[in-house]
């Protein structure tokens, strides 16, 4: 008995001391493993990352830029880092206030959508809020933007996959000619939606004549131009070359069926929107043409259900008040 205790208490007193070695070599592992992670172009992790994108267009995305990545960006005219780490995790807050300290060194602006991940699992709640806020920020950009994550893998490919289910062209990001052609087609098209903007609609037409590529941005700003002035065939032709480009965009879908609807085809209206609405399915351009082509075909019930849905996402919208009003009328 005497023996056994002993033999405990010398295996108690050799975890007393291997505890505290283990707890500190865990602690210094740590330590080594926090500096690596502050360090993204380090050889421990450029090999999971991404490459920086040869050719930059109007949305690159990749991995986080470091000083030598801002020279690159910069000679390509970026004007917008759009970073997607994350500050509630202590190793992407220190590399956010590194590019933020960066950035004006290049006259460029930083916009943070944080979006926690590990290994492609999403850590807090807001991420797909935060993912949403980032889509429509780059839907609607006035210049080149470099979007990044950790390593360039997993966030930006899903923001990139919601901006195609937004309607923004996969020329955004893959550029399909030379930097200059492609350059002018982005000037053209920058100076066209202000153009739109301001009602403009002949002299987006006349902006975008020489663009002879389907583009979907190209198609859907001529073809809604087309559509405000009253030339419906041309604004169908231009949807419809657009849908060449990209089959399943949901504007020039959207563009599509109100064309339809304008040349009294109800049922084919019907099936582009149905089009848009299984990607978007609150779209509310989608829902209203939905419901303008129940009206047509003597839907009301369907129609003012439709109306309806679209008075909840957008509660000031006089326009599906008025229509809401045609569909509930005896």
């Amino acid at each position: 008995m005497a023996q056994e205790q002993a033999s405990t208490l010398a295996k108690l007193a050799r975890l007393r001391v291997l505890i505290p070695a283990f707890l500190l070599l865990l602690l210094l592992a740590g330590g080594l493993g926090y500096l690596i992670l502050l360090r993204p172009r380090s050889i421990f992790m450029r090999w999971a990352q991404s490459d920086l994108p040869d050719q930059i267009t109007m949305i690159s995305i990749g991995p986080y830029p470091e000083d030598e990545e801002f020279q690159h960006l910069k000679k390509a005219k970026v004007k917008y880092i759009v970073s997607l780490l994350d500050p509630r995790l202590p190793y992407e807050k220190e590399l956010i206030e590194r590019e933020m300290a960066l950035a004006p060194k290049y006259q460029m602006t930083v916009k943070v959508f944080p979006m926690a991940s590990i290994f492609d699992r999403q850590i807090f709640p807001d991420y797909l809020e935060q993912q949403q806020k980032a889509v429509d920020f780059l839907k609607n950009l006035d210049g080149p933007a470099y979007m990044h994550c950790y390593l360039g893998k997993h966030r930006v490919i899903h923001v990139r996959d919601e901006l195609v289910k937004a309607g923004v062209p996969k020329r955004y990001w893959t550029a399909a000619s030379s930097s200059q052609e492609y350059w002018d087609l982005v000037n053209r098209l920058d100076e066209a939606r202000e153009l739109f903007r301001q009602k403009d609609y002949s002299k987006v037409v006349e902006v975008l004549a020489p663009v002879t590529v389907k583009d979907v941005d190209v198609t859907s700003l001529r073809g809604w131009s087309h559509y405000r002035v009253g030339m419906i065939e041309e604004a169908a032709e231009d949807f419809r070359q657009g849908l060449e480009a990209e089959p399943t965009n949901p504007r020039n879908l959207l563009g599509s069926g109100y064309c339809y609807l304008r040349s009294g085809q109800a049922v084919m209206a019907q099936r582009q929107f149905s089009a848009v609405l299984e990607q978007i399915p609150d779209e509310p351009g989608a829902l209203t043409g939905m419901g303008l082509a129940h009206l047509r075909l003597g839907n009301k019930a369907a129609a003012a259900q439709l109306f309806r849905r679209v008075l909840e996402k957008e509660p000031g919208s006089e326009e599906a008040r008025n229509y809401l009003r045609q569909a509930e009328a005896p």
